[in-house]
């Protein structure tokens, strides 16, 4: 068995990437989210949108970016609900821009341009957030989170189809280029046991999603809106490396993510939360 430490986060971490692509993301995937409402419960489409509109004005407040720089163009025919002049369109583009700290009043760039990783999860992970308080607004938390649950699989199930996988790819090979990525973007600190090439368990003590969500003082939305896509049944479906968790940092003082192999290890048992709570800690 391998057992290593990385002590990782780095709130300041630089990542380059184009922010009007991260933008047409955020507003494709609410617009995606739209129209499941659509054809699983027509009728409260329009609560969702001015549940959400009313969220996303008290975020954006009083920013504003140069949203006439920014064009839909390239995506506007995968579009069902959403258009350019769209309110609910523009404070999503706004909330981005204010979130990835693109400065007041500016052009959005169409070019790559460096951002802090903490910066890309509080714009992608908390319109997430948002996304799913809005169910909540309108439905209550329980219902509102099972109505979103089966939206979300529908979602992943649609994202697999385009998914390649390559089957000569291993727990280990995969564990090695996350560690080298987690480290370089500064992800979060984490301990993993790698059992084989093809079983590793991970405790993760500090993660950058939850560092982007936890001022919500919000954990149940702030799980269903980030790491809960790991854990639906659609998540590992058409996979040969399975993931499972038995708790996330919104919850816990540590994750437990256990990835397997299924072709080689038959639904292994997860690590006892003792066992996985002191790798890596020496007594």
């Amino acid at each position: 068995m391998e057992e290593k430490y990385f002590k990782c986060y780095n709130a300041d971490a630089m990542l380059e990437f184009n922010p009007a692509d991260r933008i047409k993301d955020a507003i494709k995937r609410t617009d995606d989210i739209i129209e499941h409402i659509v054809k699983l419960s027509n009728g409260i489409a329009p609560d969702y949108v001015e549940a959400l509109i009313k969220r996303l004005l008290i975020e954006v407040n009083n920013y504003d970016v140069d949203t006439r720089s920014f064009s839909l163009k390239s995506i506007e025919k995968e579009l069902e609900h959403l258009k350019h002049e769209d309110l609910l369109t523009n404070l999503i583009i706004r909330f981005m821009a204010k979130n990835l700290t693109i400065p007041k009043d500016t052009k959005i760039k169409y070019k790559k341009t460096e951002f802090t990783n903490l910066n890309r999860a509080k714009a992608m992970e908390g319109l997430s957030y948002f996304r799913v308080k809005a169910f909540e607004d309108i439905l209550g938390k329980e219902e509102g989170i099972k109505l979103y649950s089966k939206i979300l699989g529908l979602i992943v199930k649609e994202m697999k189809k385009t998914q390649k996988i390559n089957e000569k790819d291993t727990v280990k090979s995969r564990n090695e280029r996350a560690a080298k990525r987690w480290c370089e973007e500064g992800v979060g600190d984490f301990t993993f046991i790698l059992y084989d090439e093809n079983k590793v368990i991970y405790r993760f003590d500090r993660c950058v999603t939850h560092e982007a969500l936890k001022h919500h003082n919000d954990p149940d939305i702030a799980y269903i809106a980030s790491c809960y896509i790991g854990d639906i049944e659609e998540f590992n479906e058409d996979e040969y490396i399975y993931l499972r968790r038995t708790q996330t940092l919104h919850h816990a003082d540590f994750c437990d993510e256990l990835y397997w192999d299924t072709r080689v290890h038959n639904n292994p048992e997860q690590p006892s939360l003792e066992f996985t709570r002191k790798i890596g800690k020496k007594e």
